[in-house]
């Protein structure tokens, strides 16, 4: 698999976590119990918040600038309008963890279960506009060479290795030759 299969592949796997993001959102606001680590509330820890600003943003210095500023706009609304529907069903369940215990568990109400269903319904809107940006985002990527890719990888390899140099440099400094306070050894 070439570097540009590679990457392309990791944008489709990035959009189908996202797809399984927004299917569990559905279920949650349909009643059904979902658990909570399934629906990433912070958009830098989610599959596909984590391909976007580990993979996805290699390519914001080129042409993709403004597509990849749209999508990262788009995530964050997403995720904005999520933790809006967080609290109404899993804010109550760290509340009355007795109520959960004996088997009282406390649902939301229909007024807040009305809110999260259009919240929901603003999700949908922005994960196509999302989606949309993604097509334009994979033409886009289509389009560049295979050696714009291979160039990508020999950059990310350069700056891991210069991140590991300090390290390097630490553990060859020679202990003997550190001073312990203002008396010395």
């Amino acid at each position: 698999m070439t570097n540009k299969e590679k990457f392309i592949h990791n944008m489709h796997q990035a959009r189908t976590a996202h797809i399984r993001w927004v299917n569990a959102i559905k279920l949650l606001v349909s009643g059904i119990d979902v658990d909570e680590k399934q629906i990433t509330l912070d958009a830098t820890h989610s599959q596909f918040g984590l391909w976007y600003y580990n993979e996805a943003m290699l390519f914001s210095l080129g042409t993709s600038q403004l597509v990849l500023e749209e999508i990262e706009n788009f995530l964050t609304e997403l995720h904005d309008k999520y933790t809006k529907i967080y609290p109404i069903y899993y804010g109550n369940r760290k509340r009355n963890l007795l109520s959960d215990f004996l088997g009282g568990r406390t649902r939301a109400s229909a007024h807040e279960i009305e809110l999260s269903q259009r919240f929901y319904e603003d999700i949908i809107q922005l994960s196509d506009k999302l989606k949309h940006k993604l097509r334009i985002f994979e033409a886009q990527l289509m389009s560049l060479t295979d050696e714009k890719y291979d160039e990508l990888i020999r950059f990310t390899q350069q700056e891991k290795s210069i991140s590991i140099e300090p390290n390097i440099l630490a553990a060859s400094i020679d202990e003997g030759s550190y001073h312990y306070g203002a008396r010395g050894r």
